[in-house]
């Protein structure tokens, strides 16, 4: 909790900064919260951070084109705090343009290699959108998802799961969104759709199990790898769908099917 005197102090002096440093280039935004005394495991305080970035957010104007050598330098330059800010300051923004701004962070997520990097643009601009909007920018998502990095995919798919605990229509869509690409699905897209049926049986196993019974005829090689790499539970119809297809003469169906059942029989027994 900061103190009143304290968020005082940091309101006008965020607003000053505004005023003084960025028109001339001076991005070092730290000196804002400096002095602040308290530390939790010797860094600021994220609520600190998130104030300062509200408050420097609230005096740009609506073109922000001219602060984004500001939001690039302190992406790039100010650590943990910088990246924090620099996803409070776009998530202002992201509300009243939702498609310009997610265009403006993709580079910004693809660019990360650290997972907490992707985290903090997905918790502080997509998942208020999302809880917003629900599913209005699942296609949008989804073409991201098929980019190939999966630390992004999957934080992406997290992400969403959390927007399903409160709007459950949303769960129907998104999974229907992802079932229409399965048939063109990649090694890699095999593996993060599995993994997406591994998140949506956590959620709704009801579901889940009838996803995998719609296909249980299916002699299509991907859609029997992606349903043996998503398998998380035990159920005696899920035995039988990947008993017959470990009997396929499709090398590749017979295959997954093996793999399947081998997981299956080891649940039932565990």
């Amino acid at each position: 909790m900061i103190s009143l005197d304290w968020k005082e102090r940091l309101v006008l002096d965020s607003q000053d900064y505004m005023k003084r440093k960025i028109p001339v280039g001076d991005y070092d935004f730290d000196i804002i919260f400096n002095a602040y005394p308290e530390r939790i495991d010797n860094k600021i305080p994220r609520d600190v951070i998130v104030l300062v970035a509200t408050t420097i957010a609230s005096k740009m104007s609506k073109n922000y084109d001219q602060y984004k050598p500001f939001l690039e330098y302190i992406w790039d330059k100010k650590g943990e705090n910088g990246k924090l800010a620099f996803a409070c300051i776009i998530s202002r923004f992201v509300r009243k343009n939702p498609e310009e701004y997610l265009e403006y962070i993709k580079p910004y997520l693809f660019k990360s290699t650290q997972i907490n990097d992707v985290h903090v643009i997905l918790e502080k601009v997509v998942y208020p959108l999302l809880k917003k909007t629900g599913a209005q920018y699942f296609d949008i998502l989804i073409q991201w998802i098929r980019e190939n990095n999966e630390i992004v995919s999957h934080s992406i798919i997290k992400t969403i799961v959390k927007v399903f605990k409160n709007d459950p229509e949303c769960i129907k869509k998104f999974t229907q969104k992802m079932e229409n690409r399965w048939l063109n699905a990649n090694p890699y897209l095999i593996k993060i759709n599995s993994f997406y049926l591994k998140q949506l049986q956590k959620i709704d196993e009801k579901m889940y199990l009838a996803l995998y019974d719609s296909y249980k005829t299916t002699r299509e090689p991907i859609f029997v790898e992606i349903l043996t790499g998503g398998l998380s539970v035990y159920s005696p119809l899920l035995e039988s769908y990947f008993e017959n297809w470990a009997k396929s003469g499709n090398a590749r169906v017979k295959k997954a099917g093996v793999t399947g059942l081998k997981f299956l029989t080891k649940k039932k027994g565990s």
